[in-house]
């Protein structure tokens, strides 16, 4: 009867790794078709997968929020209001610092870069009345710019007609534009609701998926799915947390720096570079970026030292700050996290960056767990054994 029984489940196991190889091997002949049919599924779904992400958010500053400022109470009045009081509170705090950095930076952003178009005219036109008063053939590379024989004037019209086929296109893509602003507006509402819903439940519907995991899947197997989601989660609220922190410092010490180095714009473009330091690695590079741009007008010689300066701080950042206040939480080490956003960038750009961290520290936990569980049962198996 035993050798019947392991006969058994060998085919099984046979027969379920053949009936995977056909499927694999279907998927990768219709690649083209089975990724149309993910894409449509994924979009008819993403409102929801965007309000899951948004409850993951909200859920980081809604917890202190119910500890601290909402202390449990028997009051039955209490007990309704809290949660909802919480939920608001934190859209308010998160939408708050989003329209304040954006007050801050946008004008300012717009203003340097209307700025840098006037000094760029103003040098083109100060080249060019330079070459009316002097003969070319005087300077390096005179004589090579007069056997070009440019004809500025049919450069000129040619510009002109190339904008007005850029304002053509620009004007026939408008109607294209306010539709997938107002689809953006759709999906971004339904995703908030969605949010707001499972925040305000989250404790029954916890329950809920419990029982439905217990209910379908067999009880050797339920268990590790229950582990995996609760790891999954886990790794995103610490990631949420510790790159907010990480963020603030690293914002809070490019203002200061820049006030003590006399840098122009220092409150503005230290609180852009705070919220582009959400993306890891390379967010505060983008918002130095961004920065140098608007203090060019003023000044290049600050503008390039604000980039020097930037980039040794980015420095300290990615060696003391990031692995300090984000790595230890996540326990995920810095090469693997370097890896982490490559791969999520060339997925999925700047979501891809900022979702794949928490995906590969979930990942690595779980590996890291399945590999000690695997060592220690060796080496019980090895400890019975006397030889």
């Amino acid at each position: 009867m035993g050798n019947s029984e392991q006969q058994k489940r060998r085919a099984k196991w046979i027969i379920a790794v053949i009936a995977v190889c056909i499927v694999i091997y279907t998927s990768m002949q219709h690649i083209g078709a089975l990724g149309q049919i993910v894409g449509g599924m994924i979009s008819l779904i993403f409102p929801l997968i965007l309000g899951l992400i948004f409850a993951l958010v909200l859920d980081v500053p809604l917890r202190p929020l119910e500890k601290h400022f909402f202390p449990r109470s028997n009051q039955a009045w209490v007990k309704k209001i809290r949660r909802p009081c919480c939920i608001l509170i934190a859209l308010l705090i998160i939408l708050g610092v989003l329209t304040g950095v954006l007050l801050l930076v946008v004008p300012e952003l717009i203003s340097a870069i209307g700025v840098l178009g006037e000094s760029i005219v103003d040098l083109v036109n100060s080249v060019q009345e330079w070459g009316m008063k002097h003969d070319l053939e005087e300077i390096p590379g005179g004589a090579f710019l007069m056997k070009l024989e440019l004809n500025w004037s049919s450069i000129q019209t040619s510009l002109f007609e190339w904008a007005k086929g850029g304002v053509a296109d620009i004007l026939g893509t408008t109607a294209t534009v306010i539709g997938s602003l107002a689809s953006w507006v759709v999906n971004f509402t339904v995703a908030l609701v969605f949010a707001i819903y499972l925040l305000s439940g989250k404790e029954r519907l916890k329950k809920q998926y419990v029982h439905l995991i217990h209910a379908w899947i067999p009880e050797k197997f339920s268990g590790i799915v229950l582990h995996v989601g609760n790891v999954f989660v886990d790794s995103f609220r610490k990631f949420v947390a510790g790159q907010t922190m990480e963020a603030i410092i690293l914002g809070s010490l490019c203002a200061l720096g820049m006030w003590i180095f006399r840098f122009p714009y220092a409150p503005m473009i230290g609180a852009l570079v705070g919220v582009t330091a959400l993306v890891p690695m390379v967010g505060g590079l983008v918002g130095g970026a961004v920065g140098a741009l608007m203090i060019l007008p003023e000044s290049i010689t600050k503008a390039l030292l604000f980039v020097v300066f930037l980039v040794i701080l980015q420095q300290l950042e990615d060696n003391l700050i990031y692995p300090r206040v984000v790595g230890s939480s996540m326990g995920l080490p810095a090469i693997w996290v370097l890896a982490a956003i490559t791969v999520g960038g060339s997925i999925g750009g700047v979501a891809g960056m900022l979702f794949s961290v928490p995906v590969a520290s979930a990942l690595y936990r779980l590996v890291r767990e399945a590999t000690e569980w695997k060592e220690q049962k060796i080496q019980s198996a090895g400890g019975g054994n006397p030889g």
